[in-house]
């Protein structure tokens, strides 16, 4: 549930005399992260003590004074004890219980909705920032709710949280479990500007070398008017740039220190591989000049001639004696419809025509199963998103933008009849003296099917209503389904992780290493000693790098058998506005070369549009 809680900016000018007789004018501002639409009911709803506390280290407030802590609950029923308090550090836990802070506690009573606690005396916040916290004891009749109200933001050192049962031996950062914690801290300072903001955050990126990149910024207000828009510059590699943003909408930040947003700077396209230092500089506020100490940040830039392009991969455990793992045959053909040229499904088959082995390379608890690249556990169908509703994609996706640590190519060639050669060719952005990573070969079939109980799907959604239209194959069927075409069964493979030695150390930038593996189609049999396919045109192989350390497949790539994903170049139609007007050739080391010949390259295109494009193609 989402509470929108209305409180007017505590902003308040007092004249005061300091000790020579001149008079300054003191400010008041409030300090919060996040928003103003808070969630309540987070947190854990045992009858417990609850210790919750924020970082709050923020150059831009180095010397303002901190007035009093504002904490809000949803509920006041059951609640007692009530301290707000500032730390230095982290408190200590021992004995599993929180000690005294060093700088100040001041106890209140909870009640429903905000309560601003003033300290005896004001803080002055120095460059090593604070904890700013509340502690609080929930009795028993309270149980069944959960006392924490978080904004809808998450940031680094946004929350953290112990208490004397589930959180009993140690503070836990809930960044990325929580949201940031709703504590609003009033401060007040010496000329405070109306019109001030800072930067935050900027996005560390991955590019190619000779293309536009792009970062994402982080804007942090810190005066009293808010922020509409701003200006500000860019420089990277000796070049500069400008430019101005219009925020909208929810994106406009209030009159309050610690509300932010983000915002996207284009960058020039740079030759040469390397790290680089994009720095960002706020130099207008709703027009007027920027003077906040904290108006420039940086991030970093690296760029590459080879950029990894990262395959996540789906496994699942099924049967045709599972009744519930129909929703995973969906969901790897749904996969595979929105994503073709991406997607890499592998179905493990069990206790069926197709089972070829039961040494799963995952921990398997039960059927179905499923698992993003041997790490992450999910659903084949509902993903994280649970019930009747298809979220497998964001899963995928989501572990797609994870960096790959290589580029994986794979070629594969009939050298008789029955013996299939695949190729892997894996490389690396960047050097490194070890090499934690191995290959391992898949071969997966597609088109299998068969008449019998044994090929007969088991189905306990026949009659289910509220499922998409992608089951009404199995929820206008009956118990069991005759006729399914199973695709994506993986049938042989080389190991069941990497392959010792596949890959060899020191890794040298940009160079290719290859490893050769060999499928004997005669080998390829069930667990009852039988053949399993049934149409080598429909074979399929798939190329996993594999962590050493985890068992973690890092990237993978699929080709249909008898063909390479390194393309064949072939005259490409575009509109005019893809015309090509430059090309560039790199070998596999990143070097540039006047025309490639026999072998693989990098061809890098530069569109009418602006646009570029680059991809390997052999030659």
């Amino acid at each position: 549930m989402k509470i929108g809680i209305m409180k007017s900016l505590l902003l308040g000018v007092v004249m005061t005399c300091c000790a020579t007789g001149v008079w300054a004018q003191t400010t008041e501002i409030l300090y919060s992260r996040g928003d103003s639409a808070l969630t309540v009911g987070t947190g854990v709803t045992k009858a417990e003590t609850f210790d919750l506390c924020q970082e709050l280290k923020d150059r831009a407030l180095v010397g303002m004074r901190v007035k009093a802590l504002r904490v809000t609950f949803p509920f006041a029923n059951g609640l007692s004890n009530g301290q707000v308090w500032l730390s230095k550090q982290l408190p200590t836990i021992k004995s599993q219980k929180m000690q005294p802070v060093d700088i100040a506690t001041k106890a209140f009573t909870p009640k429903r909705g905000y309560t601003e606690v003033v300290l005896d005396e004001p803080y002055t916040i120095t460059e090593e920032g604070l904890y700013v916290g509340y502690t609080f004891k929930m009795e028993a009749s309270s149980t069944a709710r959960k006392p924490v109200v978080t904004s809808r933001k998450s940031s680094a050192g946004g929350c953290y949280i112990h208490s004397s049962q589930m959180y009993r031996t140690a503070w836990h950062d809930m960044t990325g479990d929580w949201n940031d914690l709703a504590v609003e801290v009033v401060l007040e300072g010496e000329s405070v500007a109306e019109n001030s903001a800072g930067v935050g955050r900027v996005e560390e990126i991955k590019g190619h070398t000779g293309e536009v990149t792009e970062t994402t910024v982080e804007i942090i207000n810190h005066g009293t008017a808010g922020v509409k828009e701003f200006d500000y510059t860019w420089s990277i590699a000796g070049q500069t740039g400008t430019g101005h943003v219009t925020l909208r909408g929810t994106n406009v930040l209030p009159g309050i220190a610690g509300r932010s947003t983000t915002f996207k700077v284009k960058l020039p396209p740079v030759a040469t591989k390397g790290q680089y230092t994009v720095t960002i500089d706020i130099t207008k506020v709703n027009g007027i000049d920027n003077t906040d100490v904290a108006r420039q940040g940086e991030g970093k830039v690296n760029l590459y001639n080879t950029l990894p392009k990262h395959r996540a991969v789906l496994e699942e455990y099924t049967g045709t004696w599972c009744g519930y793992c129909p929703r995973g045959f969906v969901g790897l053909e749904e996969m595979n419809r929105l994503y073709p040229d991406d997607f890499i499904g592998i179905s493990y088959h069990n206790k069926d025509p197709m089972e070829f082995t039961q040494n799963f390379p995952s921990n398997v608890p039960g059927f179905p199963a499923a698992f993003i690249d041997r790490s992450v556990p999910t659903d084949a169908f509902a993903g994280n998103s649970g019930g009747k509703v298809f979220g497998i994609d964001a899963v995928w996706k989501s572990a797609c933008e994870v960096p790959a640590p290589a580029e994986v190519d794979i070629e594969t060639t009939w050298l008789e009849d029955s013996i299939l050669k695949a190729t892997s060719l894996v490389a690396f952005p960047v050097e490194n003296a070890e090499c934690p990573y191995e290959v391992s070969f898949c071969l997966l079939c597609d088109g299998l099917t068969g008449t019998g109980r044994q090929w007969a799907q088991a189905n306990y959604y026949a009659g289910e209503s509220g499922w998409p239209a992608t089951m009404n194959e199995f929820t206008q069927g009956g118990s069991y389904v005759n006729g399914l075409t199973f695709n994506f069964v993986i049938v042989a493979r080389s190991s069941v992780s990497g392959i010792e030695g596949s890959l060899k150390a020191p890794i040298e930038a940009d160079v290719t290493q290859t490893y050769d593996w060999q499928f004997d189609l005669r080998e390829v049999l069930n667990t009852s000693d039988k053949p399993i396919i049934q149409d080598k045109e429909k074979l399929s192989v798939v190329v996993l790098l594999i962590e050493k350390a985890t068992g973690k497949i890092v990237n993978a790539n699929k080709v249909k058998a008898g063909s390479s994903t390194l393309g064949i170049e072939e005259p490409v139609a575009r509109t005019a506005d893809e015309r090509v007007v430059s090309v560039a050739w790199y070998d596999l080391e990143g070097r540039r070369v006047t025309m490639p010949h026999h072998g693989v390259y990098i061809k890098a295109e530069t569109l009418q549009n602006g646009q570029q494009r680059r991809r390997k193609v052999m030659m």
